[in-house]
């Protein structure tokens, strides 16, 4: 067996675990990142999955040394919501902000991040990787945890997880855990349009919950339809034309008529939230801390502010020669994200609920609430700054963020 030692070992090989090394290659910490996925697993390919980063974690991105924009992303100029039978619609406008870079924030592609992401991780010279699968133990000592493998032994004082929540650390950590399953699946797929709506997304509420349509590029949309699993499994099942029939009956007002589609997916809908005691020597970042329905598109974002501000931490016990898995410190994490994410989690709960029930008065309250939101702008603009990450609430800003005054306020 061989053994290995470092400072902090991030387990997961995803956009958030490559995030983290980025905003820590600054420092002097020894960094391994072990990627946790099954060995003998063939990986799957995302080809139609996409990434919503908003407006705030482009920035953030920019700083971490990533080429901005990204590689055939489409800009998100307004965002329309609307609800299935009754009309109204909010529009959130990209001058809402008056941001430098004129969008409430971009679409890209999984794969496309996950490469924009490498090249400036290959610059990383404290940085160490290895496949070594799912972990199998882990043991806890005053100054270190002991991670093992089958062939490998990692002593760390700070493990990072960021393997998405399926590495079954829930379990080998005995982790708390709060969550539900919305019985739900999720078609993912790329569409056509018969005429190009450039920077408009739509977020279009029904019964079995919500139908979002993307920007991408080559004048395409990605949409996230939210089923019942039985519904989904008959869409996965038409064919092309048909699913485009059923789709067009579906769409938002507005979207022209949709004339392509490609390969589509399905994945489960739940909601998860995971998090360790501060004496555990672990910190947990992106879907291992909470996995959120994909309404608002805010899971890399809220991922991504997790990582920015655990790596703030870290460079400064880093600096003043601190134990990195400190108590303290990971006390100091979690009351700083505490807020941030409780309020990202109820908003993306609360919308699915509230637009998802059939019940006629919530209906018309809905399409009131739609109406009045409408016409203020100021509960418009404080809407769209928070979706964007440029506003966050007051404790979840720490001075290390601010490299400038448009970035987090």
């Amino acid at each position: 067996m061989r053994s290995l030692t470092a400072d902090i070992t991030i387990l997961g090989n995803g956009p958030v675990a490559h995030s983290l090394v980025l905003a820590l290659k600054q420092t002097s910490l020894n960094i391994l990142m072990v990627d946790t996925f099954p060995l003998q697993q063939p990986r799957p390919v995302h080809s139609e999955r996409t990434v919503a980063l908003a407006l705030g974690s482009r920035r953030i991105l920019s700083h971490l040394g990533v080429q901005m924009p990204l590689h055939d992303a489409a800009a998100i100029e307004t965002v329309q919501i609307t609800q299935q039978g009754l009309s109204g619609r909010v529009r959130l406008e990209q001058q809402l902000l008056e941001a430098p870079e004129q969008r409430l924030g971009e679409v890209a592609g999984l794969n496309t991040l996950q490469s924009a992401l490498a090249l400036p991780l290959a610059q990383c010279s404290t940085l160490q990787q290895e496949a070594a699968g799912p972990l199998e133990s882990m043991q806890w000592f005053p100054d270190r945890l002991q991670l093992d493998w089958p062939d490998l032994r990692v002593d760390t004082a700070l493990a990072v997880v960021a393997d998405g929540g399926h590495g079954g650390l829930a379990r080998l950590a005995a982790l708390q855990r709060m969550g539900w399953d919305h019985n739900r699946h999720a078609i993912v797929a790329t569409v056509t349009p018969r005429e190009a709506l450039p920077g408009i997304a739509f977020e279009h509420f029904q019964e079995s919950g919500p139908l979002a349509f993307l920007p991408i590029g080559q004048q395409q949309l990605s949409i996230v339809w939210s089923l019942r699993p039985s519904a989904a499994s008959q869409m996965l099942d038409l064919s092309d034309f048909a699913f485009l029939e059923a789709l067009n009956r579906q769409r938002p007002p507005h979207l022209p008529l949709l004339t392509g589609v490609g390969p589509r997916s399905v994945y489960p809908l739940f909601f998860q939230r995971l998090w360790a005691q501060p004496s555990q020597r672990l910190a947990l970042v992106g879907n291992a801390a909470q996995t959120l329905h994909p309404l608002a598109g805010q899971g890399y974002n809220l991922g991504l502010r997790d990582v920015i501000t655990l790596a703030a931490l870290l460079r400064e016990a880093a600096a003043a020669r601190q134990d990195p898995g400190a108590r303290r410190l990971l006390e100091d994490y979690s009351r700083i994200r505490r807020r941030d994410r409780l309020e990202t989690i109820a908003f993306t709960e609360a919308m699915n609920r509230l637009f998802s029930s059939p019940r006629l008065p919530l209906r018309f309250a809905r399409a009131a609430a739609l109406a009045l939101l409408e016409q203020s702008t100021f509960g418009k603009r404080e809407l769209a700054a928070r979706l964007a990450g440029i506003r966050l609430p007051a404790g979840s800003s720490i001075p290390d963020l601010m490299w400038e005054s448009v970035h987090v306020h």
